[in-house]
């Protein structure tokens, strides 16, 4: 669980974001550590919430920021989705953060990307 508080760790978050996406799956009690450990969630939103100015016209979504917000996203899927972690992701209102990346009209490949 090293990768789960280098997330905390901005200067690790990136390598972290993409291994922890990677195991998913994997790991069956990913979203539950995820969601129980300090300050994970709060990375993960803090991911999410850094890219909304560059969803805005003009588009300036590179592909590598989208990918690592796609990291994030699935970290959050994974904890939407697991039966223990997902009332508490409901009640904690954190899907209306995702709305932005829904509005998104751009084509470009990074913004396909997100959605």
């Amino acid at each position: 669980y090293q990768h789960v508080e280098d997330l905390r760790w901005a200067d690790r978050r990136e390598k972290a974001l993409l291994e922890l996406s990677r195991k998913r799956e994997a790991v069956a009690d990913l979203a539950p550590v995820l969601w129980h450990s300090f300050g994970t969630v709060v990375s993960l939103i803090q991911e999410i919430v850094r890219v909304y100015p560059l969803l805005s016209p003009p588009p300036t979504l590179s592909q590598p920021t989208a990918n690592r917000v796609c990291n994030s996203l699935a970290l959050m899927q994974c904890v939407a989705s697991h039966p223990e972690t997902r009332p508490l992701f409901l009640r904690a209102h954190i899907p209306l953060l995702l709305y932005p990346f829904l509005n998104t009209v751009s084509k470009d490949r990074p913004f396909e990307h997100l959605r």
